[in-house]
């Protein structure tokens, strides 16, 4: 169960990082679920999951145009707000 989901998680990572990476990963994760546990191998898949898309991906640069227009909305709301 818990190599399908780091199966899956491997799946949502971009194409070119599988191509070149998620054999080796998995092939780590048989190796180490047995003695180190699946957990801390899952979550480090994740971070990698989010590293990936947020930084080599340029997706980073959409949330901190979101993050910086809601800023700007918020102040301009609150500065046309009499107190």
């Amino acid at each position: 169960m818990t190599r399908t989901v780091y199966r899956c998680v491997l799946l949502l990572h971009p194409q070119s990082f599988r191509r070149q990476f998620a054999g080796e990963m998995l092939w780590i994760f048989e190796q180490a679920a047995a003695t180190e546990g699946a957990g801390l191998l899952l979550l480090d898949a994740l971070v990698s999951l989010a590293r990936q898309w947020l930084l080599r991906y340029g997706t980073w640069k959409i949330a901190a145009s979101a993050i910086g227009a809601l800023l700007y909305l918020t102040l301009a709301f609150a500065m046309t707000r009499p107190f």
